[in-house]
């Protein structure tokens, strides 16, 4: 906790200016204040960038034997009189030498960096295909015993694809921002079909552990490589009662912190706003709510099928299902015009202090 506060101050807490756009590593407080001056006059995806370039150094630079105070002095040491492009330059190279995938110009990880003990697990394979990939979807099916992923891969031209390479999935589970399971899964193109329709990447309930489960609630994060980029899709499941952590009855709600619980009303109302919206055709009230790659412009965000599938809908009601402090999962009802009633999530992330939509899926 303590280090998420320091790390936190490093970009938001306002201190006085560096004149000269450079780091002052002479104390915390000093080194607090100029890191804020540089990143404050980054675009905002570069404070985020600019975020991950000094957790990349913390982990990867420093000793985990020491504790977080004497991790930061290291820091401090290691940017004393750099200014922003030398900071993200020592990075990247940090990035190469442990085999990590980053460099200024991606989007931000959907979950942090990868953390040093995780590395062998969940670093990228560079040479895999990703190339021809644009974007991806995976279905979910689960049974008593455990759940099953079904990846299925586009190409630029929006239509489906097979793959002629072997590529590795990421899988992470997370309750309330916490990674409770991590697993890697090679998918063979030569089992694409069977792998569509029934075998699928399995994870076993029994694989968990329960003292991290704390509700029947888990959100499914699936990553895979790229070139520029992780291409990530995020989905929502219920587990069985018997593995959540001293069992008993399903809780309807979850258990978010205090700055999540103020802002409540305020995330349901955004949801059910950015669904209205769909709902009247007021598709550029509803894109002024969303920030992802998906819909990098109006045009691609209007002529999306998932969008216009909510015509003249009407939501029913709205509700956060999993939540930390950057992002949030809410699960909406909805009656379709054709007067079915359909269940979708919307993930939103806190971006520059405001909450946006950044993936929305049935």
């Amino acid at each position: 906790m303590k280090r998420l506060i320091i790390v936190a101050s490093l970009l938001f807490v306002f201190g006085c200016q560096s004149d000269s756009g450079r780091i002052d590593g002479t104390n915390q407080q000093m080194f607090n204040e100029t890191v804020d001056a540089v990143a404050k006059k980054l675009p905002v995806m570069q404070q985020d960038k600019f975020k991950e370039a000094l957790d990349l150094l913390f982990e990867y630079r420093t000793s985990a034997n020491l504790d977080d105070d004497g991790r930061w002095a290291v820091v401090r040491n290691l940017l004393d009189g750099k200014n922003v492009e030398e900071v993200f330059d020592l990075a990247e190279q940090v990035a190469t030498e442990n085999s990590i995938s980053w460099n200024r110009n991606q989007v931000p990880f959907a979950n942090g960096i990868p953390k040093r003990s995780d590395t062998a697990i969940i670093e990228e394979i560079l040479n895999e295909p990703g190339s021809a990939i644009s974007r991806f979807d995976f279905r979910v099916e689960q049974d008593a015993e455990g759940f099953y992923i079904s990846p299925f891969f586009y190409g630029t031209d929006g239509k489906e694809i097979q793959l002629d390479q072997a590529i590795t999935a990421t899988i992470e589970l997370f309750q309330g921002g916490d990674v409770i399971y991590t697993s890697r899964a090679k998918i063979d193109p030569n089992s694409m079909d069977a792998l569509y329709r029934s075998n699928g990447i399995g994870v076993k309930y029994a694989s968990l552990d329960p003292k991290k489960i704390k509700t029947d609630h888990i959100d499914i994060l699936v990553r895979v490589p790229h070139p520029d980029k992780y291409l990530s899709n995020r989905k929502a499941i219920t587990i069985p009662m018997d593995y959540v952590r001293g069992g008993g009855e399903r809780q309807d709600s979850i258990v978010v912190s205090k700055e999540i619980a103020k802002e409540t009303s305020m995330i349901t109302t955004l949801s059910n706003r950015f669904l209205t919206n769909l709902s009247k055709k007021n598709y550029s009230g509803a894109f002024a709510l969303t920030r992802s790659n998906d819909w990098s412009t109006y045009q691609k965000f209007s002529n999306d099928q998932l969008v216009q599938l909510l015509e003249n809908a009407q939501v029913n009601d709205s509700r956060i299902i999993d939540a930390d402090e950057k992002t949030t999962l809410v699960e909406s009802s909805v009656t379709l015009a054709d007067q079915s009633t359909k269940k979708y999530h919307l993930t939103l992330e806190k971006i520059n202090n405001k909450w946006f939509v950044v993936q929305f899926k049935p």
